[in-house]
């Protein structure tokens, strides 16, 4: 029995109007005088497309006009404490379901779709293959002092799991070019043929299973097939993919991703293109990962500033160039724009690019955030611990325009050193370095090499020396 807690109304994809009527008819036993929702998933949320009256003897009957576009749809008993049970839209929209409270998918009978009996059937198989593992795991636990006892048992693994691909494969081949085939195949992992050997039996590359793997993750993925998007398989199985198989590097991530839509704008759907633009848009804007950033720039310039992604309104595409324009000065690898005649609590003169350092952090904050009063004189104990001795000096930049309220800040946290600049854009603002270095909220942290050149943003203080050290290592390898 599976729960949601929200269903969100709408959505920014509309379903086209057509001639083309559907009817699914259900009879729920345990169910009355009620209501019930119609609904499908979309990546990983659900959304509400109909809902009809439940009858006194559990009948209920949604039809209509408008086109049920192919997915794993859920029918949604709100008296039930939002409980729902999944069917399958495919080619036939007219069919008949009956099923009891007590167990949803188990008493569950099929009238009028072939496509949607087979898909009863995976769901009924994989309960049983999951229970049976589930039992397999407590024995394979209690038998932890018994290595020989638990290799048997994983052996017992892989048969199970032979079972569910065998069961998989003979659906496809029974409904082929089916909507259900088209999942199913979706699941399936490349399978991974023997390393290559030299001569004495070595292996000639260690990644090769890796490499194999990556090369073939979307090998079964129809980008014709907008109902893969109405499951909750799909963006799972994107997430993973930039998740676990990508180097986790801007310089990885924007190759990939290009190709992946590119993949989908070749194939002509236009839901799906605009699926994978829009949802790794979001993803890469989104990510705390330092230097993702870069991948939505590069996403947006390629399919949202080049007019390709024609779904999107001219509001929104101005809210993305903004974006772009921000972060672009601040990408890793650039050189930071440099911060001339700022003004020191003692009102000399200095420029972010005068700072001779080996490495140079730059900090914005302003003494009300609250943030800001831990990580700042935090930053300060590091310096003094480590960073100084690393040649880091550090450019504290106040970023408010109360000078009183900026000296007390620093006299009440000690925050004066040799080499921590403590600097301002006042009396006379003139920098603009909220739009240079993006400072939306604070405190805000970049690292800079000798040359100036960004190697950290956005970066907690604790995590500064082990960059820097890193950074280090890898110049003298």
């Amino acid at each position: 029995m599976k729960k949601i807690g929200l269903l969100v109304l709408g959505f920014f994809i509309s379903f086209l109007l057509s001639a083309q009527n559907y009817e699914i008819k259900l009879k729920i036993n345990g169910v009355s005088d009620t209501v019930a929702y119609l609904g499908h998933h979309f990546g990983d949320k659900k959304y509400v497309v109909d809902t009809a009256k439940v009858d006194s003897k559990g009948n209920v009957v949604f039809s209509g006009n408008k086109t049920l576009e192919r997915g794993i749809y859920i029918i949604v008993l709100p008296s039930r404490g939002m409980t729902y049970f999944e069917l399958l839209i495919g080619d036939n929209r007219k069919f008949s379901l009956e099923t009891d409270t007590t167990n949803f998918l188990q008493t569950m009978k099929v009238k009028g779709d072939k496509e949607n009996q087979a898909f009863m059937d995976y769901q009924r198989k994989m309960v049983d293959i999951q229970n049976r593992r589930t039992d397999l795991m407590d024995i394979y636990e209690a038998a932890k002092d018994n290595p020989d006892e638990q290799k048997k048992i994983s052996e017992e693994f892989t048969k199970l799991n032979d079972e569910r691909i065998s069961f998989m494969n003979d659906l496809i081949k029974k409904n082929p070019n089916t909507l259900l085939s088209k999942i199913l195949l979706s699941m399936i992992d490349p399978v991974v043929p023997e390393s290559p050997k030299d001569e004495e039996g070595n292996e000639i590359d260690p990644y090769f299973a890796y490499k194999y793997y990556k090369a073939h993750y979307w090998d079964n993925i129809d980008w014709t097939e907008r109902g893969l998007l109405r499951t909750p398989i799909f963006e799972n199985k994107l997430d993973y993919y930039f998740e676990k198989m990508v180097v986790p590097v801007a310089d990885s991530m924007i190759p990939e991703s290009r190709h992946l839509i590119n993949t989908a704008y070749e194939a002509g759907d236009s839901l799906m293109f605009q699926y994978m633009a829009s949802h790794l848009l979001n993803y890469f804007e989104s990510s705390s990962i330092m230097g993702y950033d870069a991948v939505f720039v590069a996403i947006a310039e390629d399919w949202y500033m080049s007019g390709k992604a024609k779904w999107a309104s001219e509001e929104y595409l101005e809210k993305i160039i903004e974006r772009v324009n921000k972060i672009t000065p601040t990408k890793l690898g650039n050189t930071a724009t440099d911060l001339v005649r700022m003004q020191t609590i003692d009102d000399k003169y200095i420029s972010l690019h005068q700072v001779d350092a080996d490495y140079t952090v730059l900090v914005f904050y302003e003494p009300h955030c609250g943030h800001c009063k831990k990580e700042v004189p935090k930053l300060m104990e590091h310096y003094r611990d480590s960073l100084k001795d690393l040649n880091v000096k550090i450019f504290a930049l106040y970023t408010q325009y109360d000078k009183e309220e900026w000296k007390t800040f620093v006299e009440e946290k000690n925050l004066y050193e040799d080499g921590w600049y403590n600097v301002w854009d006042g009396p006379y603002p003139h920098s603009k370095f909220r739009d240079f270095y993006d400072i939306y909220s604070t405190p805000v942290i970049y690292v800079l090499d000798r040359e100036k050149i960004i190697i950290g943003k956005r970066i907690g203080v604790d995590n500064i020396k082990s960059l820097i050290e890193f950074v280090k290592k890898k110049s003298e390898q």
